[in-house]
């Protein structure tokens, strides 16, 4: 059970994450909110959907490309995941809840991927939505395992962060049906942008911001809030590896190779209501 001490980290991780109403932002906001309520070095999803729109893997901080792309050959080790293969059971647990220190460090993905990461220690969970889309969620340490209490946190806010995530869901496929109003222009192409590493909304951030939207106008068009439009920038200049927007809009325009290239979106305009 969840003591009297963390009831209130508890009620703010349930707290931030019904807050975030659009699937990209629900992503990257949970990763935040779970890191405050459990401290943790690695935090990680894998959004697993019927289509390639609805799939996304995020790690923070990232990985090194090449121990990536070694953990997707061997993730059917992961001691978590081969539980959650055999039992459906979603609930959280750690590595320690399943296999001993030896039976981990004997493994391939130990040696080649945990190890060289300092990954000792794991939780991990999930959050279904349909027979054909989960969440799957983990929190990675170096040098302490998850505690009890930990544990029984993360559980107890599962039930709640599986209805954020059915909302997010749900909230995501009512805007992607609505036609936009307003005038159009040319812009850098959002497969493009998605293609220099970014998600689909961070690529739509950065579209309106290199036609020239404000940051208010970014956010109203998307209806997601300012400081979401800054966050989902911040990491725009991360992965882009650039420092600010207007290096960060000349990386987008960069992408264009011919006129044909080109798309036609929606642009929030002065008679639009705010």
């Amino acid at each position: 059970m969840v003591s009297a001490t963390d009831n209130d980290r508890l009620l703010q991780l349930i707290g931030d994450a019904v807050g975030l109403l659009e699937i990209d932002e629900f992503r990257h906001g949970l990763l935040d909110a779970l890191r405050r309520a459990v401290p943790a070095d690695w935090v990680g999803l894998n959004d697993i959907g019927p289509d390639p729109e609805t799939i996304a893997v995020i790690i923070d901080p990232p990985a090194p490309t090449k121990l990536f792309e070694k953990f997707k050959q061997l993730s059917h080790e992961n001691p978590l995941i081969q539980r959650y293969a055999r039992t459906r059971d979603g609930r959280a647990l750690r590595f320690s809840d399943v296999v001993s220190a030896e039976e981990l460090h004997a493994l391939s993905i130990y040696t080649d991927v945990y190890k060289p990461m300092g990954i000792e220690y794991q939780i991990a969970f999930t959050l279904p939505h349909e027979p054909d889309r989960i969440l799957g969620v983990v929190l990675a340490r170096s040098d302490a395992d998850f505690t009890d209490a930990e544990r029984d946190l993360l559980e107890a806010a599962r039930p709640f962060l599986i209805q954020a995530y059915h909302n997010a869901v749900r909230h995501s496929h009512l805007l992607a049906a609505k036609t936009p109003r307003g005038v159009t222009e040319a812009a850098p192409d959002l497969e493009s942008l998605v293609a220099l590493g970014l998600t689909h909304r961070q690529a739509q951030v950065l579209q309106l911001m290199a036609v020239g939207a404000t940051e208010r106008d970014t956010a109203t068009h998307l209806q997601i809030g300012q400081r979401t439009v800054q966050k989902h920038l911040q990491r725009c200049y991360r992965t882009l590896a650039v420092n600010n927007r207007s290096q960060a809009t000349i990386t987008a325009w960069a992408t264009i190779d011919a006129p044909t290239s080109t798309k036609r979106i929606h642009r929030p305009n002065k008679a639009e209501p705010r």
